[in-house]
């Protein structure tokens, strides 16, 4: 599976490769991708939409920062992603 991210007018992200959505908050929203954890800021963050077959994310609101760690925030299983199956 392949990993990207498109940003259209810094409102409207749409994030590939997303394994599981570990949580979401109005200012930071934390994925496993293929490519390891992710770590979103910003403003008004809302998850519009999580396809865990396809992989594909979308998030609306203002994105300030991407970020990638070395996986210290993945909770496998949690709450988001059970409810998004």
């Amino acid at each position: 599976m392949n990993s990207s991210i498109t940003v259209n007018d810094r409102e409207l992200t749409v994030v590939t490769g997303v394994k599981s959505v570990e949580s979401v908050t109005d200012t930071e929203i934390f994925l496993f991708t293929e490519k390891g954890d992710l770590i979103i800021k910003g403003r008004e963050l809302v998850s519009d939409e999580f396809d865990p077959a396809s992989g594909i994310f979308r998030i609306t609101g203002r994105v300030d920062q991407f970020s990638y760690t070395t996986g210290k925030y993945h909770l496998p299983d949690n709450l988001i992603t059970r409810l998004f199956r």
